[in-house]
C-alpha cells in the first residue's frame, strides 16, 4: 500500500536554519501542517514567516506566541521562560517582522479538523479544551489529560474531542499517548527542543498504514547562536538563549 504522509512541524520560533536544515532531510510529503508559534526566541522570525508562506502548508496555525505578536498581548507562556519570551518579542520580534507579516499571523486559525486517508485529525497549538495557552504533556495525569481533551469548557457532561488523531504543539516536547481511543500526538519543536536533545524535531503519520515517524535533525547551532549576538541583545539573555538551544533544556544558565 502507497504510503499517505502527513508531516507535521511546530515551534519553529525564529529559527530559520533549524527549518531549513529539517526541510533539507524530510522526504516528500502529502500534507504539511504547522501548528504555530513561527516566532519570538530565535533571531530570524521574519526569515521563518517568510518560509512557511512560500512553502504553502495545507495549514499553519496560531500559536500563542503568533498571537502575543499580533495582538500586542501577553504570551502566558511557562512561567520559567515569560520573561526571556517578552524580551524576545519586544527585542527581535516587533524589530524584525514587518507590518505585512505580523498582518498574516492576524489571519491563522486556532484549530484545524479535517478527514485524511480516511482518519478523522484535529489539530491545535496548545488543547482542544484551551487552543493558544492549555498545555498537553506525556506526563499529565490522565484525569487532567481527559479534561484538556473535551473542547467545552461550558458543557454539563463533556466529551472528548471527535477525532482519531489529535495532535498539538506548545510544550516543545514529543509525544505518543493513547486516551480513551484517542491517539494524542505532538511533533516536538523544531527550533527550541525542551525533551533534552537540542536537534530539530518533527513528526510524520503514514495516513494509510497509521505508522509514525520522529524525525530528529542535526543543525549548526553556533549559526543561529552568532545571529543572536548579532541582534545587539543583553548578554544575560544571549546566553540564556544559548543554553536552551545546546542543552535542549529551559533552565536559567546561572
Amino acid at each position: 500500500m502507497a504510503t499517505l504522509k502527513l508531516l507535521i512541524i511546530s515551534d519553529i520560533h525564529g529559527n530559520a536554519d533549524a527549518l531549513k536544515a529539517l526541510l533539507g532531510s524530510v522526504s516528500g510529503w502529502d500534507y504539511l501542517w504547522v501548528l504555530g508559534d513561527l516566532v519570538d526566541y530565535g533571531p530570524e522570525p521574519h526569515v521563518v514567516v517568510d518560509l512557511i508562506r512560500d512553502l504553502k502548508p495545507d495549514t499553519v496555525l496560531m500559536g500563542n506566541h503568533d498571537y502575543a505578536v499580533a495582538f500586542k498581548t501577553d504570551c502566558r507562556c511557562a512561567p520559567e521562560l515569560h520573561e526571556l519570551s517578552e524580551y524576545t518579542r519586544v527585542n527581535i520580534s516587533f524589530k524584525l517582522l514587518t507590518e505585512d507579516q505580523v498582518g498574516w499571523l492576524k489571519t491563522l486559525p486556532k484549530v484545524r479538523r479535517a478527514v485524511l486517508g480516511g482518519l478523522r485529525v484535529y489539530a491545535t497549538h496548545g488543547s482542544p479544551r484551551n487552543n493558544l495557552h492549555g498545555y498537553l504533556k506525556p506526563d499529565l495525569p490522565v484525569d487532567e489529560m481527559r479534561l484538556a481533551l473535551t473542547p467545552s469548557m461550558f458543557a454539563v457532561r463533556p466529551n472528548l474531542v471527535e477525532a482519531d488523531y489529535v495532535i498539538v504543539g506548545h510544550t516543545h516536547i514529543p509525544m505518543n499517548v493513547g486516551v480513551n481511543g484517542l491517539k494524542v500526538l505532538n511533533p516536538g519543536s523544531v527550533g527550541q527542543p525542551r525533551d533534552g536533545d537540542p536537534r530539530a524535531s518533527a513528526l510524520s503519520v503514514d495516513l494509510n498504514s497509521e505508522g509514525l515517524r520522529w524525525y530528529r535533525v542535526k543543525y549548526d547551532v553556533d549559526v543561529t547562536i552568532r545571529k543572536l549576538r548579532s541582534l545587539g541583545l543583553s548578554s544575560d539573555y544571549v546566553r540564556w538563549l544559548e543554553h536552551i538551544l545546546m542543552s535542549g533544556s529551559v533552565l536559567k544558565p546561572l
